[in-house]
């Protein structure tokens, strides 16, 4: 096999660098599948390792990402031949602890490989990815608990990002009247293009003096932590549930009792890192029912050769939706 292309991170006297690397195929970290990579996506926690902002990557040197889709390359498992379609997405080693998805090619143990299933291809699988799947996850929960269109406005926090974005179309898609609440003005056209009834400024909601201000919100999928959940638990309606899978704006935030004993709230925390083979019918329904209407208004491509410059710009607050990086031949 030539060699190819990869991100590696390296720790250099305590700095996080990434450089692009030739490899050869023994360089990787081992496993029983080669697969050839045709589509990775950039989540936050992935522009965060490969800018060398946050302790994403827990051993170094590592290839960074922590999703892709391809076509098996070589197998020594009989279950996977040369040519499946495949994606590698979910659990606590890949591009983290192990080599991931920056890479022309990936080697990885064939028990973190799963098809691509019937409904997708491998682009659209790495279009919806952890991201659409998250915000289905979080939205499906939040109907289970009694949450109907009839109740009243859901709010988005951080909906111009990847699974905001994804909450809001899905949101729409299935009748409720969504607010995206946003940083980002020049970003409304945006939001109102995949569903949005309406788009305020996050300064709209910031917390103000009392533990309770004006019910306003029937639910709510927060993406992104800290200060502005705090703002939407005090303005969440009576028997209102939010459900909290980010951390943007921060990893704690404060709040009074008052929301969940006065108005009986629910905040629900959402963790969707499930391996394909583990996901439930949060993802067979983003075929059905919960299919992004919008799917090319949220996901911009990317080559490969790209992909260091985006991640600096998404860390710097530069990009809206989702990124899905193109390898060649793709």
């Amino acid at each position: 096999m030539p060699k190819f292309k990869a991100v590696r991170l390296f720790n250099e006297e305590g700095r996080r660098v990434s450089r692009e690397v030739m490899q050869d195929i023994d360089d990787l970290d081992p496993g029983d599948v080669v697969i050839r990579t045709r589509f990775a996506a950039v989540n936050f926690k992935d522009a965060r390792a490969v800018s060398g902002a946050g302790n994403v990557v827990k051993r170094f040197p590592c290839i960074p990402g922590i999703e892709m889709s391809g076509v098996v390359a070589s197998s020594a498992d009989s279950r996977l031949r040369e040519g499946d379609r495949v994606t590698v997405q979910g659990g606590a080693e890949f591009g983290i602890r192990h080599d991931g998805a920056y890479a022309e090619y990936v080697r990885v143990p064939s028990a973190w490989v799963h098809r691509v299933t019937a409904e997708f291809d491998e682009f659209t699988t790495m279009a919806l990815g952890i991201g659409a799947y998250t915000s289905s996850v979080a939205i499906e929960r939040m109907m289970a608990l009694g949450v109907t269109p009839s109740h009243g406005p859901i709010a988005v926090t951080g909906a111009t990002g990847g699974c905001g974005s994804f909450a809001v179309d899905i949101l729409a898609g299935l009748g409720f009247e969504v607010v995206a609440i946003t940083g980002k003005a020049s970003e409304a056209d945006y939001l109102r293009s995949i569903g949005a009834a309406r788009v305020i400024g996050r300064d709209e909601v910031a917390s103000g003096p009392k533990p309770l201000e004006e019910q306003r919100w029937a639910g709510c999928i927060d993406t992104v932590g800290g200060a502005p959940l705090d703002a939407i638990l005090r303005t969440l309606k009576k028997g209102g549930v939010v459900c909290a899978f980010g951390n943007a704006a921060g990893e704690t935030f404060t709040t009074s009792i008052y929301p969940f004993i006065l108005r009986s709230a629910m905040l629900i925390g959402i963790n969707a890192n499930h391996p394909v083979n583990e996901r439930g019918t949060a993802w067979s329904r983003l075929a059905t029912d919960m299919k992004p209407r919008h799917l090319d208004r949220i996901i911009q491509t990317i080559p490969f050769s790209q992909l260091k410059p985006y991640c600096e710009q998404l860390i710097k607050g530069g990009a809206r939706g989702r990124t899905v990086v193109r390898f060649d031949g793709a």
